[in-house]
Formats: structure tokens, sequence, C-alpha cells
């Protein structure tokens, strides 16, 4: 029986509507359960203060010493971060404690959907080569004023022992602590390149870089966060093209350190040159 298309138009989607096609019902569910799967509703009992930062890149700021517990909305591509103090977010049946050092944000993967498009274009090297080049595109566009920096953001279930970190000019990099006292230092390969130990960035809230005369090429909060996903990597290479979805550059140096670690040399390259041409300057 044929539906006519101006009353499909302006009609909201209902799974529950036996009137559709068959077809188009379980094409609705796929698009429905795609989207939304992982958005819902979150409390957060807030001691300091946070931000969250929606996927079109706006944001709300809240400062709370305790009290009632903020109702928040979440949907995919959200970020929660506690910049000061502490909070215990509540979402989905589970309990989260963010605050730095450790994991201070909590963010809301894409649906499956994107990373089985994803997957499904890097089984060709050449199309996953134009994947890596504008997979943090976006948001470095979008970042903000010029000269602001993005911080270091790396997954809360990051799984090697360092991170490396290719910064143009960087000759020495200094780890800091929250009470602003130096954690650790350390110098670049000569070539810009720093390979830092995750045990140390772990207690670290900031970091800082310098070139050969003492001038800081790069200063950033380091941000450990929850990637809450409908998908579970399985190595290396999953690990990084599951970053590339964020669409964040904030996340490319783990994804660079994935793709060395996966000896993805090709791929590798091309998130190495997004980081050159991104990470200098100061984060506001």
């Amino acid at each position: 029986m044929r539906q006519d298309a101006s009353n499909i138009k302006h009609r909201r989607l209902s799974l529950k509507s036996g009137k559709w096609g068959m077809g188009y019902g379980l094409w609705a569910m796929g698009f429905l359960l795609g989207s939304f799967a992982l958005a819902g509703q979150a409390k957060l009992e807030l001691y300091g203060k946070a931000q969250v930062v929606r996927s079109d890149g706006s944001a709300q700021s809240y400062n709370r010493s305790g009290g009632a517990a903020l109702n928040l909305s979440l949907d995919a591509g959200d970020r929660l971060c506690v910049t000061e103090g502490k909070g215990k977010l509540s979402y989905g049946g589970k309990a989260y404690i963010l605050q730095s050092p450790g994991a201070s944000c909590f963010e809301l993967a894409k649906p499956k959907s994107f990373w089985d498009n994803l997957m499904a274009s890097c089984q060709d090297i050449g199309v996953c080569k134009k994947e890596a080049e504008k997979a943090f595109v976006k948001e470095a566009k979008s970042r903000g004023a010029e000269g602001s920096a993005p911080a270091l953001y790396l997954p809360a279930d990051y799984s090697l022992a360092t991170l490396s970190l290719p910064i143009v000019g960087g000759q020495s990099l200094r780890l800091i602590k929250v009470s602003k006292k130096e954690l650790m230092g350390l110098s670049s390969d000569g070539n810009g390149l720093f390979v830092l130990p995750v045990d140390k960035l772990k207690l670290a809230s900031s970091i800082e870089v310098q070139n050969a005369s003492g001038v800081v090429v790069y200063a950033a909060p380091v941000r450990w966060v929850r990637l809450e996903s409908e998908v579970t990597p399985t190595n290396s290479h999953e690990a990084a093209l599951a970053l590339w979805l964020t669409g964040n550059i904030s996340y490319a140096p783990a994804a660079y350190s994935y793709l060395l670690a996966s000896s993805d040399s090709d791929l590798a390259k091309v998130v190495e040159n997004r980081i050159h041409a991104e990470f200098r300057g100061t984060a506001r």
C-alpha cells in the first residue's frame, strides 16, 4: 500500500507504526539506534568547575560547590571535562570520578555506523590515507582564536607504555603537576620528537615544550578521557581509527602513537603532518 509522500515527509519517525513498509521500517530502526544508542541523561555532582562541549562546538560551563546534582543531556560527540576540582558523573548505570590527575573528561563516541564506514573505507590504503588527512581537520579549523593550541587528550584505556609527540622546533619538554611543580623533563631526539612515559603522563596536569632558545612553542593541559563507545578496538591500528572518529585534533598524538605501534608508517606520516601544523602556541 502506497503512502502519501507529503504525509511521510512531515511525520515524526515511529518504530511502532505498522503502516510503513518493512524495508523502510528496518532502515528507520537502524538509523535511530545508530544515532541515539549512546545518547542519554547524566547526573553530575560537581565540586569545582566543569565544561560540556557539544559536537557542534558550542559549550556550557558550570561552577558548583556540591549541592544538587546537575542534570545533563549528552549526545554522541559531546564531551564533559572537570577543569578544576572533581566531579562524580552518573551515566548508563555507571559512576565515574572525574578529576586531574587521572581521567578528568568523559566523551560519547560517534555511533557504530561511523566506525563501520571507516573500517570499510580503510580496506583500500589510498582511501584510508585520505580519511587520515581529513580526520582532525574540522576540529582544528573551529578550535578558536588565532594562536590557541589544542590540549593533549589521551583515552583512559590507552594501551601503550609511551606516547610519541612530534613538535616542530621542540628541544625540551616539561610535564607539570596540578601544584604547578615540574614532574619531569626530557629532551627530544633532535628532530622535535618526544617519547613520553605514560605512567608520568597520568600524573601530569599540563605540558610545556621549548625550542633551543628557551621559547615556549607549545603549552597545554593534559587530559585523560573516558570514551564511552559501542566499539572495542582489537589492535593498535583499530585503536587509532577509533580516535579519528572523534574529529578532535587533541587525540592526534595518541592516534599517531598507535599507528607507529602497528607499523602503519604511511598513515602515521599523515597524522604527524597534522600535529606539526596544529600543536603550536598556548592552549586557552
